[in-house]
């Protein structure tokens, strides 16, 4: 018969066999964004969203970081990802239980006996080949995982109160230029009536004017249905009651103006800024820490285990225990290779990640930029068509213009003013966006940057 320890030998080298070469994705970055970095003065600090200097945001971002649904969620998962941790770190140490007991007995032709029992068990898995450290260590990344995303959850939540916000506050912009276009319809009617009644208009003009007036009515009551819906999306994003949300929402009106930032030129160094890059890192270092304690599953086990009974001190037991992984059908080795394919899908996450979040950041220069430029063409469009308007208005008002021309004209500068306004919405979402793809403001963590994935240059 082969002795213990050569048998613990051939099974150890037998579990070395199936030792696999663990995943190390990389991905490379550009040294440089394609889009136009914007390069005002201050940095992105998380003081960010006070510098709209808007009292209702403000309200709206307080009331969702204490009131969101997903938040909470966020935080209850983070809850539990601690708690995990805790029972890894326990399984590292020894396990005391204690036994008491107390029994009576009686029979016909005896009399009562009372027999206390105490007991004392003890055990405790030697970590030879570092299975319970590896469990452990997985655990605490998860949860590190799980409190980046929730730093992720937050500025997702705080970008998207305020970008509905905005487009609220633009949406209300634009139905004031629906109302005002209806009174001013009203008025055209009412001229037009007059003028027909004396004989100085066509009939038509009085139809046409009619018409005009029932189109206005249709775009403002569609526009104030829209505004009604952001007002309902918002309550839902924040968490709170709908009468809550409309009370803040009826002070100011505005567009609000956001601050310029500052934004690195240099991809990797947004990049480690970025939640939700944290996290995937954070999961991909989980993961191989998972797969390192599926591989001690095809080692022996040691431990080590007594008891004592403290009502008969001389009744105890002590002594190791080993457990040899001798035939499983295949389990240990199949649980093995699923750990790998994990670790190796947290990996292909963690790439996927780093492009999207590449992408995101330079999708959201290139649209600001863009907005920035049509916000321009925007104002000197308004100012044109507003010039021509009130040329051909007092022209049909000495009646020398027709009544359609003078439509035509009023219709292009409604949609000259409506374009502004979009325009300005839309650069103000695109400061917004960047501000999210820029990592919202976090400032990576000590622990995050100490479990992060090997890094050359031009790598991130």
């Amino acid at each position: 018969m082969r002795p213990l320890p050569g048998l613990i030998s051939v099974l150890a080298l037998s579990a070395c066999a199936a030792a696999i070469v663990p995943p190390a994705p990389q991905q490379a970055v550009s040294a440089r964004f394609a889009a136009d970095a914007p390069q005002a003065g201050s940095a992105i600090d998380l003081t960010w969203w006070g510098q709209f200097n808007d009292a209702q945001l403000a309200d709206l971002l307080r009331l969702a970081d204490a009131n969101s649904p997903s938040l909470r969620s966020a935080a209850a998962a983070v809850m539990k990802a601690r708690a995990v941790a805790g029972q890894g770190d326990a399984g590292l140490a020894p396990v005391l239980t204690a036994d008491l007991a107390r029994s009576v007995t009686k029979q016909a032709d005896t009399a009562r006996a009372t027999d206390d029992t105490a007991k004392f068990d003890a055990s405790w898995e030697i970590d030879l080949f570092g299975k319970a450290r590896q469990t452990a260590e997985a655990a605490r990344l998860s949860a590190a995982a799980e409190e980046a995303a929730f730093r992720g959850a937050h500025v997702s939540l705080s970008a998207e109160v305020a970008s509905g916000f905005v487009q609220y506050r633009a949406c209300m912009r634009i139905e004031a230029i629906y109302r005002a276009a209806l009174g001013s319809q009203r008025d055209t009617l009412r001229a037009t009536g007059d003028l027909v009644r004396a004989g100085l208009a066509p009939q038509s003009d009085a139809a046409l004017a009619e018409a005009s007036v029932a189109s206005a009515a249709i775009a403002l009551e569609s526009q104030t249905a829209d505004c009604r819906v952001l007002a309902q999306t918002l309550a839902v994003s924040v968490g709170v009651s709908q009468g809550q949300i409309d009370a803040i929402l009826s002070r100011g009106g505005g567009l609000p103006v956001p601050r310029a930032f500052r934004v690195s030129s240099v991809p990797a160094e947004v990049l480690r800024q970025r939640p939700d890059i944290i996290e995937a890192e954070l999961t991909f270092a989980a993961a191989l820490a998972s797969m390192g304690a599926a591989q001690a599953d095809l080692f022996p086990s040691l431990s080590l285990g007594g008891s004592i009974t403290l009502t008969d001190p001389k009744s105890w037991q002590f002594g190791p225990a080993l457990s040899l992984p001798i035939f499983d059908g295949g389990a240990a080795r199949a649980s093995l290779r699923s750990a790998q394919a994990e670790a190796q899908i947290a990996g292909e996450s963690w790439r996927k990640a780093v492009l999207s979040a590449v992408a995101e950041t330079e999708g959201a220069m290139t649209r600001l930029a863009a907005a920035r430029r049509n916000g321009a063409s925007a104002r000197k469009a308004v100012a044109g068509y507003q010039a021509y308007f009130d040329a051909l208005d007092a022209k049909w008002r000495a009646g020398g213009e027709t009544l359609l021309n003078r439509e035509t004209a009023r219709r292009s500068l409604q949609t000259a003013q409506i374009t502004e306004v979009e325009q300005r919405e839309a650069e103000i979402l695109q400061w917004v966006a960047l501000f999210k793809a820029a990592g919202g403001g976090w400032t990576r963590p000590a622990q995050a940057q100490a479990a992060a994935l090997p890094q050359s240059e031009g790598k991130e």
